[in-house]
């Protein structure tokens, strides 16, 4: 089975001198638009959603497994993706393809993260003080491509999105992530593109 993981680091815990180095607020926005759509209580963390239709504890093995297996699947889309830096502090990328399954009247919109892996966090507070957290498919940047609405799977897709680079960017621990979610904030359909391992700055 094909996924694609995203790590979304809320910034809420910063105030308890827990700061998040990839903490950000919009993040955050994501997670409580989560908590609306699947009427829960509150927030927390860990939590795993998958497709934005389930939802469970994340260090909670068993649970997320079940999550993972009974998700509905989706045809992946199929896009081709040009990956370029025209500057030192930008990356551009564009798309062109279709989505492969039918979008309802309602819409949905299709994203674009652009993720860091292979990244660490020394842990200074807590119960894990003095502990080193390793942290995989961190989104870094999140873009809207495009909205659709009522459009056939094979109809051509077209946009670019271009992403601000942090300091020590490093495109060989970096991957772009499209994915079609719905005004509900559930996905149908998803896909994923390695950076290209000489990407020169234009």
């Amino acid at each position: 089975m094909l996924m694609i993981l995203l790590a979304y680091h809320v910034d809420y815990w910063d105030y308890m001198g827990r700061k998040d180095p990839f903490g950000s607020s919009l993040c955050t926005l994501k997670q409580k638009a989560y908590v609306e759509s699947l009427n829960l209580d509150t927030m927390f963390t860990p939590q795993i959603v998958v497709q934005g239709r389930m939802q469970c504890v994340g260090n909670q093995l068993d649970a997320v497994l079940d999550c993972i297996k009974s998700a509905t699947r989706f045809a992946a889309p199929s896009f081709q993706a040009t990956i370029e830096r025209p500057t030192p502090e930008s990356l551009q990328v564009s798309l062109l393809g279709s989505l492969r399954s039918k979008v309802e009247d309602n819409g949905a919109n299709i994203m674009i993260a652009l993720y860091e892996c292979g990244l660490v966090t020394d842990i200074t507070m807590g119960e894990n003080t003095g502990k080193m957290l390793a942290n995989d498919y961190v989104v870094r940047k999140l873009e809207k491509l495009c909205s659709v609405r009522d459009i056939t799977p094979k109809k051509t897709i077209s946009g670019t999105v271009t992403f601000s680079l942090w300091d020590g960017f490093n495109s060989n621990k970096c991957g772009v992530a499209l994915f079609v979610e719905t005004v509900s904030h559930q996905i149908c359909g998803s896909q994923n593109f390695k950076l290209p391992e000489k990407l020169w700055i234009l």
